[in-house]
């Protein structure tokens, strides 16, 4: 239902989204089929959620239940520690949603809420993530 109301993918089909942004870099970055496409948009639901608390944009109970979910599931919480932020960063570029040369990130505001967020530099996303995963 929600594919039909949005085929473009620019408003309320977006939502669906969620996780893909980081999921297609973990997928593409770590090597087609290390990683399956729903253990790769775990890992990125999970680091949009953290990245939505750095912002501000979640609350901490729910991003702890959203990685309580996501580990419930099965599914990794980490990035692997072979992906640099930069990599990352230009994987990002050669997303979907990227419009204008803007990252684009789908972050939870609350569970079952999220936001299409697009005004965050290059720069913010390689620190959040030098300072949010391993040791990047």
């Amino acid at each position: 239902m929600v594919v039909e109301k949005d085929e473009t993918e620019s408003g309320l089909r977006a939502v669906l989204n969620y996780g893909h942004t980081v999921g297609h870099a973990v997928e593409a970055l770590s090597g087609y089929g290390k990683y399956t496409h729903g253990e790769a948009v775990g890992i990125g639901m999970v680091s949009a959620a953290r990245l939505a608390v750095a912002l501000g944009l979640l609350n901490i109970s729910d991003l702890s239940r959203i990685e309580a979910l996501i580990r419930r599931a099965g599914l990794a919480l980490e990035l692997p520690d072979c992906l640099a932020p930069k990599d990352l960063i230009h994987s990002f570029h050669h997303d979907k949603k990227t419009a204008g040369g803007r990252l684009t990130f789908i972050l939870p505001l609350r569970i079952g809420q999220v936001s299409i967020n697009n005004n965050l530099s290059d720069d913010m996303i390689e620190q959040f993530f030098k300072h949010n995963f391993h040791n990047n």
